[in-house]
């Protein structure tokens, strides 16, 4: 009698129905500043550069993100975040306002920043990785005064 299996975490992704509007297609190489897309994106191809992504950034198993970034909605990470090495990649920042999904199958060697961190097995974070902090409701009073 063989041991039961443990359960596997499944991530299931439908562009449409996460309402990604934006596409960078496969072998396709996006290059700039001030980069921004509205409606989340998926990355099939490889962006460089800097900008804003405003709503869900998914880096599919071909795609790859390098630079700064800044992502106003979830990050699920297939595929590259930062150079493709073993090494961290100290030109590439990304800030994610909401949740960042690494898959079984992606690499982050960027430096990342988010408010919640989900790692899968097998998914491999060589940056460093800092949490963000909710901003105070309240004004902290200052007690010396």
């Amino acid at each position: 009698m063989s041991a039961p299996t443990p359960p596997q975490d499944t991530l299931v992704l439908d562009p449409v129905a996460m309402h990604i509007v934006n596409r960078v297609a496969e072998g396709t190489v996006l290059e700039g500043n001030n980069l921004n897309f509205k409606g989340g994106l998926l990355l099939q191809g490889t962006l460089r550069g800097e900008g804003e992504i405003a709503g869900r950034l998914v880096i599919w198993h071909t795609g790859q993100l390098q630079g700064r970034f800044r992502i106003l909605g979830d990050l699920i990470v297939l595929g590259h975040l930062g150079g493709v090495t073993d090494d961290t990649d100290s030109t590439t920042a990304v800030e994610c306002q909401g949740t960042v999904q690494v898959a079984s199958t992606g690499v982050c060697t960027g430096s990342l920043s988010a408010a919640r961190l989900r790692l899968y097995e097998g998914g491999v974070m060589q940056g460093p990785f800092r949490t963000l902090q909710r901003e105070r409701l309240l004004p902290v009073l200052d007690t010396m005064a």
